[in-house]
C-alpha cells in the first residue's frame, strides 16, 4: 500500500439486491431484470455510477473464479457474451465496459472456514429455544421491503443503501452473538464465519488499491455494507465513499 498521507484510495461499497435467483435467507420478489423497462433503468444506474469514475470494479464472486468472470467480460467486450440476469453482469460488466476497463475483479470467499452451523440451523434453533430473541433479531429482515413492484432499479438500490436499513441489518447480525444456551454459542457457530468472510472481502479489496488515485467500486449484497464500511474506515488506509449521492 502507498504511504501517501494526503491522498488515500477511495472505496465505495454499493449494496444491492440480487437480480437473479439466490440461496440467501431473504430474497426480494421481482420481475425480470431483462425486460426493456428494467434494462432502461439499469442503464440509468450505470450512467450515475460513472460519475464516481471507478478505476476498478470488484464483484461478489469467489476469487477462485476470477479467470472465469474475466473470460465472460472479455467476451462481452467483443460482443460474444450475452449479459445474464444478475447484478454482476447487468451493473458490473456494463459499468466496466463504459469506463474502458479491460478487467473486473472477483473478491469473494465462500469456503467452510470457521463455520460450524449453517445460518438456517441458527434461525431454527433460535425460533425453538429463544423465541423472543428470534423475534428481535430475525423479524427485522422480514420487515424489509421485499418487493420490487412499483420501484425502479435506482429506487431499489437507494433503499438497500439507506443508512437506517443498513444499520438495522448490521445490528441483527451483531446480535446473533446472543443466540446461545449454557454450553453452546449457537449464533457464533455461524457468525464467526460471517466475520471471517467479510474480513477476507476487505483484505481482497485492499489488494486492489495499488495507487492513491485508485477508486474502487464494490458491488455486493446489501447485508455486507455496514460491516465492510466499518473495516474500510477502521483500517485508516482508505477513504470510504457513500453511494447515496451518486444514485440520487
Amino acid at each position: 500500500m502507498p504511504s501517501n498521507k494526503t491522498s488515500k484510495p477511495k472505496i465505495m461499497v454499493m449494496g444491492t439486491f440480487h437480480m437473479g435467483s439466490t440461496s440467501d435467507m431473504i430474497e426480494i420478489e421481482k420481475d425480470s431484470m431483462l425486460s426493456p423497462q428494467r434494462q432502461k433503468e439499469i442503464e440509468e444506474v450505470v450512467d450515475r455510477l460513472k460519475d464516481f469514475k471507478p478505476t476498478k470494479i470488484a464483484l461478489e464472486v469467489e476469487k477462485k473464479k476470477n479467470d472465469l468472470i474475466n473470460e465472460e467480460f472479455t467476451g462481452f467486450l467483443k460482443g460474444d457474451y450475452q449479459l445474464q440476469e444478475n447484478e454482476i453482469d447487468q451493473i458490473g460488466y456494463r459499468l466496466a465496459k463504459e469506463m474502458g476497463h479491460q478487467e473486473v475483479y472477483a473478491v469473494d470467499w465462500m469456503e467452510q472456514g470457521a463455520c460450524q452451523r449453517e445460518i438456517n440451523e441458527v434461525v431454527e434453533w433460535t425460533k425453538e429455544h429463544q423465541p423472543e430473541l428470534y423475534e428481535e433479531i430475525f423479524c427485522p429482515f422480514y420487515q424489509l421491503e421485499l418487493t420490487a413492484a412499483g420501484k425502479s432499479v435506482k429506487d431499489l438500490l437507494l433503499y438497500h443503501n439507506q443508512p437506517e436499513v443498513v444499520d438495522q441489518t448490521h445490528r441483527s447480525y451483531v446480535n446473533m452473538a446472543r443466540i446461545k444456551d449454557a454450553v453452546q454459542y449457537v449464533g457464533m457457530d455461524w457468525l464467526i464465519w460471517w466475520y471471517q468472510r467479510n474480513l477476507i472481502l476487505f483484505s481482497n479489496l485492499s489488494d486492489l488499491a495499488t495507487a492513491p488515485e485508485d477508486r474502487i467500486l464494490f458491488i455486493v449484497g446489501g447485508s455486507h455494507v455496514r460491516i465492510l464500511e466499518n473495516f474500510v474506515k477502521e483500517s485508516g488506509l482508505f477513504e470510504c465513499v457513500s453511494v447515496q449521492s451518486y444514485l440520487q
